[in-house]
C-alpha cells in the first residue's frame, strides 16, 4: 500500500465543486469520503489549505462568511483532516488569499524529500505550485492532479504524473 498525501486547495475546491454542483452544501460535506473515492484507499493524511476569514464587526457579510468557515473547520477536524489557514489580505477593497500556495508547495517538496509519501494527490488547478511538483518528481514521487470535469488545467495535466477527474456524480454522492 502506498504512503499517500492528499492536499486540497480549499478555494479551488470550493469554486470547482460549486461550478459542478451548486446545490451541494460544502460546510458539512464529507471530504474524506470523496477523497477515498478519488484515491481508492483509506487512512491517508489529508491537508486542507485555505485563507482564513477574519471577523469584521459591523460587516454582516463578513460575519456570515466567518461563521460558515468556522463551521467548515469544525467539520474538517471531525473528519481528521488537517486544516492549514493562510490569511486574507485586503487591497483595493478586495480580499486576496495569501500563504496558501506556499504552504502547499512546502508540503509537496518537504514531504517528498523526507519520504513522507510515495504519491501525492493534489486537488488544485493552481499552476503556481508546478515548481514544487517538478522537484517532487525528481525524487521519484508521483504527483496526481485532481481536477474538476470540464475545467481541467492543461499545465497541471502536463506536469503531473497522472490525472483524476472529479465528476458531478462524485460530489453529489
Amino acid at each position: 500500500m502506498d504512503k499517500l498525501l492528499v492536499i486540497i486547495d480549499g478555494s479551488n475546491f470550493y469554486h470547482g465543486s460549486k461550478n459542478l454542483c451548486p446545490e451541494v452544501h460544502l460546510t458539512n460535506f464529507n471530504y474524506r469520503k470523496l477523497v477515498e473515492k478519488v484515491v481508492g484507499q483509506k487512512g491517508m493524511r489529508i491537508l486542507y489549505c485555505v485563507g482564513e476569514i477574519k471577523r469584521e464587526s459591523g460587516n454582516k457579510k463578513a460575519e456570515g462568511m466567518y461563521a460558515q468557515q468556522q463551521s467548515l473547520f469544525y467539520n474538517l477536524e471531525q473528519q481528521k483532516i488537517e486544516v492549514y489557514k493562510g490569511f486574507m489580505l485586503k487591497s483595493d477593497g478586495k480580499y486576496h488569499e495569501k500563504g496558501v500556495d506556499v504552504k502547499m508547495a512546502v508540503e509537496i517538496t518537504a514531504g517528498a524529500l523526507k519520504n513522507e509519501y510515495n504519491v501525492c494527490y493534489l486537488i488544485s488547478s493552481d499552476t503556481d505550485i508546478v515548481p514544487a511538483i517538478l522537484e517532487a518528481k525528481v525524487v521519484k514521487k508521483k504527483i496526481i492532479y485532481v481536477g474538476f470535469e470540464k475545467k481541467l488545467s492543461r499545465a497541471m495535466m502536463r506536469n503531473c504524473t497522472g490525472v483524476v477527474e472529479i465528476k458531478r456524480k462524485m460530489i453529489r454522492d
